[in-house]
């Protein structure tokens, strides 16, 4: 799935939306993450200072979007944090999107809310919050800012298409997204979103991009 995200980071065409506005997280990046806050103390505070690395000279609170697959217990699902702009009178806004409903959500807000606030405080060490596109108001008291929401989405008819699923809910955001989520454009989901035939049909286009990918690979040997 890593390669296939990084297909849906490139532009589909010149007029598309920068790609500059997302950042997409890979696959293994909450693991880390849940790695990251098992520590207590001084010793969390050494693991982030590490697992920083992952986003190394990236401020991810200049992002209109970051993009972040969950995988465990055999599922893919997918967390979509949209950070507010500085007309914005909200805090960032976690949305979590599963096709089976199989991840609880409350623990993986809870990592993801951690994240943010660990970030957060660590820029307020290192950055002025002049150089951020959040209120001040809003960056001030941000920790109590977070907003969460489980988004209703189309499900799956299998057991199996899950993967394939997050790689659509991806592509069809970033379709969609505004270039700064409000809440009103929480409406653009549903379970009317799409069609699942759609999602799983995904498997289709992942197969002509994979050969082509090896067509060219061939050539250029």
């Amino acid at each position: 799935m890593i390669d296939l995200v990084r297909y849906l980071q490139q532009p589909v065409s010149p007029t598309d939306r920068a790609p500059c506005n997302y950042h997409f997280f890979n696959t293994y990046f909450y693991k880390k993450l849940k790695e990251a806050l098992s520590y207590k103390g001084s010793d969390k505070e050494t693991s982030f200072i590490k697992f920083r690395r992952w986003w190394k000279g990236v401020n991810i609170f200049q992002k209109a979007y970051i993009l972040l697959p969950i995988h465990q217990d055999h599922h893919w699902s997918l967390v979509i944090i949209c950070i507010p702009d500085k007309e914005d009178e909200a805090g960032p806004i976690i949305l979590h999107l599963d096709s089976l409903g199989l991840h609880y959500s409350r623990p993986i807000f809870d990592d993801i809310k951690s994240y943010l606030k660990e970030e957060w405080k660590y820029l307020n060490q290192e950055a002025d919050s002049a150089d951020l596109p959040i209120a001040d108001r809003i960056w001030k008291h941000l920790p109590r800012r977070i907003e969460e929401k489980v988004i209703a989405v189309p499900q799956q008819k299998n057991d199996y298409d899950c993967g394939l699923f997050v790689l659509f809910f991806m592509e069809r955001f970033i379709e969609e997204a505004p270039e700064r989520l409000k809440k009103k454009d929480l409406a653009m989901f549903g379970k009317q979103w799409f069609k699942p035939e759609e999602a799983s049909g995904l498997r289709v286009k992942i197969r002509n991009l994979l050969m082509k990918e090896l067509q060219n690979a061939s050539e250029n040997n």
